[in-house]
């Protein structure tokens, strides 16, 4: 019961508001078509998949047929089935990276009002992400069929490719940020 008090906690400390907002901005509000199957309890559904570390979408939708307390969570009434995994695929696209990234900046700026992220309990990580291109032939420090890519450090040698830049709350196991940036970088 405690790994659920912890999620309603979280959830509840947000302000639904301006996420609801910025939620809403993909979606018709009137006019033909089918009304949206809830989308901020999608997005209750992402974060909480998120927050228990759930693996995978099918894995939530699995979690949700089989457990009423994450159900009451993600707005699901008794009645209705859980959100599919071709739902929540949708609404990530629906809503895309832009607008996602708007939710979680001030996701995180509540999450640090709140008292639930502390200052004290981020760590910062850089991964090399190899790029599937060759070496270009006149220019050796990036790639011939993908130019973004470059010759940056991979261990112990060299590699053309990105780093990912995370930093995760390590009390959460929650990802604040994330930045793709050129392998020299």
């Amino acid at each position: 019961m405690e790994r659920h008090e912890d999620t309603v906690f979280a959830l509840s400390k947000l302000n639904h508001d301006g996420i609801e907002k910025t939620i809403h901005e993909a979606y018709h509000q009137k006019g033909p078509g089918r009304p949206p199957r809830n989308p901020l309890g999608i997005f209750k559904a992402l974060m909480t998949k998120r927050l228990r570390q759930i693996p995978s979408d099918r894995e939530l939708y699995r979690r949700l047929w089989n457990d009423s307390m994450l159900r009451m969570i993600c707005d699901i009434e008794e009645r209705e089935k859980p959100y599919y995994p071709s739902q929540l695929t949708r609404f990530r696209t629906r809503v895309s990276p832009e607008r996602l990234e708007r939710i979680i900046a001030r996701l995180l700026t509540e999450l640090v009002r709140g008292g639930l992220i502390r200052d004290e309990t981020a760590a910062m990580d850089a991964t090399f992400i190899k790029a599937y291109s060759k070496r270009d032939s006149h220019d050796n420090r990036r790639g011939a069929s993908d130019p973004d890519a470059v010759v940056g450090r991979d261990g112990r040698t060299y590699g053309l490719g990105y780093k990912a830049h995370i930093t995760a709350n390590v009390d959460l196991d929650l990802h604040l940020t994330f930045t793709a940036a050129p392998a020299n970088e």
